[in-house]
């Protein structure tokens, strides 16, 4: 469907974000089918560089719709043994989302307290996440998610 966006002759910079643009907007309107359609277009399409962030995203509509085992499946297809292993932040915010998925309050609570404690000002919005599954636990990923906008203002 999307693939002239990312086919070796049309590279453009705003072809890309308006595909990514475009799967957002779906996921938001609960369009998962044609969100993963557009997701994975792209990374059987191109030759795309980082599909660590594409799976990322991939996993997170999965769980928007609800499908938190294939959504553990493509988040933990997203990141690589260097940044797990490098960027501690970044794997606070992975793990908390796994926690959160696989429904494991505890460990959930215990990564949002290490996270919160200490963090970079680059990975704000992923602490604001990850404070919003530890408090809205009991609610869908895609709302508690949502919910982290709040903190964000």
């Amino acid at each position: 469907m999307f693939s002239v966006c990312f086919s070796q002759e049309n590279k453009s910079v705003i072809c890309n974000l308006r595909t990514t643009e475009k799967w957002r907007i779906f996921a938001e309107e609960e369009k998962y089918s044609q969100a993963l359609e557009i997701l994975f277009d792209s990374i059987e399409s191109s030759n795309c560089k980082n599909k660590n962030s594409i799976y990322w995203h991939i996993g997170q509509v999965y769980a928007y719709d609800n499908d938190y085992q294939t959504a553990i499946k493509y988040l933990k297809k997203s990141s690589d043994i260097f940044s797990l292993t490098f960027d501690r932040d970044w794997r606070l915010y992975y793990k908390g989302t796994i926690a959160f998925l696989k429904r494991d309050k505890n460990k959930l609570e215990k990564i949002g307290t290490k996270l919160c404690a200490k963090h970079s000002a680059y990975y704000y919005r992923n602490v604001c996440v990850v404070k919003s599954l530890n408090e809205n636990f009991d609610d869908t990923y895609k709302n508690a998610y949502e919910k982290a906008k709040q903190y964000q203002e």
